[in-house]
């Protein structure tokens, strides 16, 4: 027998159905920050205090023909320094109040998470100042209208090999990579994907690789733009090549930490607002620390 149409509907028992937020949070994809642990950090040089650290720039002496009889020619270059100075301070905060504590699921630990996220964003900050003095070094190969090629990378090796950087295959020098340039355009380099050049199949069987020719590749979202262009400022550098440093800023007992990369988080109870404030901060400084230890190698943005 039909049951006819006078069954109850999802709209006659809407007021009677309950909409539950489940025991998940989608919480926001982060990339890792892998430029500050590469590059030179200085920071313990500030321990006792003090905000610019100078590097002395050491230069050749000059080397002349001794004749007998003759006294030997000085020599007495004219040295140079480089300056770090930290001084960008950069924060993220919020604040909770009691009521909408009380209120809130307490399985997500909402707080907890939006403080992992603050400390994420400040940490990025000082990836992404790192990333922007790649614009500064001034050898560069390649073009943002053309894929990087391998004549490029075997280019930037020598420009390396013939200023003398020391530990190319030692991992003090690393290529860092877009991963468009770095899947997309390097990627598809016969030499580096087919069964004769490589005797695996290895696209196909795990993840790229993420050495080239024996040097360390670090593939990250962090490499900047090229201004005015369509393109990416990729570099294979040494890791002498940019110097930092942080603050070592003092965390109070039961209120606060200092993390990875002197990232600090301060969580304190407000009266006046009756509520939790949360504080993370970064006190940091990049300089380009040598010119001749980098080289840009530039791609397109994504794939020509």
């Amino acid at each position: 027998m039909a049951l006819g149409t006078d069954g109850y509907t999802y709209a006659d028992l809407d007021v009677a159905i309950p909409e539950i937020y489940g025991q998940k949070i989608n919480d926001y994809f982060r990339y890792s920050l892998d430029l500050a642990s590469f590059f030179i950090d200085r920071s313990d040089e500030l321990a006792g205090g003090g905000s610019v650290i100078y590097t002395p720039n050491l230069s050749a002496l000059s080397t002349n023909t001794k004749n007998n009889n003759a006294q030997v020619t000085l020599s007495s270059p004219t040295y140079t320094t480089q300056t770090l100075t930290v001084s960008t301070w950069k924060e993220a905060s919020f604040v909770i109040e009691d009521r909408e504590k009380a209120q809130l699921k307490t399985s997500y630990y909402l707080q907890n998470k939006i403080a992992e996220g603050a400390a994420y964003e400040v940490a990025q900050d000082l990836d992404s100042a790192i990333a922007a003095l790649f614009s500064g070094f001034t050898t560069s190969l390649g073009s943002s209208s053309a894929n990087l090629a391998d004549s490029n990378i075997l280019a930037a090796i020598a420009t390396l090999e013939t200023a003398g950087v020391p530990g190319i295959y030692s991992g003090d020098v690393a290529f860092i990579l877009h991963p468009n340039t770095f899947y997309r355009q390097i990627g598809i380099i016969d030499k580096f994907t087919l069964w004769q050049n490589t005797n695996s199949e290895m696209p196909r069987e795990k993840r790229p690789t993420t050495m080239l020719y024996g040097i360390p590749v670090i593939v990250t979202p962090s490499v900047p733009n090229e201004s005015g262009s369509d393109g990416r400022l990729n570099v294979l550098a040494h890791k002498d090549a940019i110097h930092w440093a942080r603050l070592s800023m003092p965390a109070k007992t039961g209120i606060g930490m200092v993390g990875s990369e002197g990232v600090r988080v301060q969580q304190s109870y407000v009266h006046e607002y009756l509520g939790d404030l949360v504080t993370v901060d970064l006190c940091y400084g990049v300089v380009e620390n040598r010119d001749n230890a980098a080289v840009v190698l530039k791609s397109p943005a994504t794939v020509v």
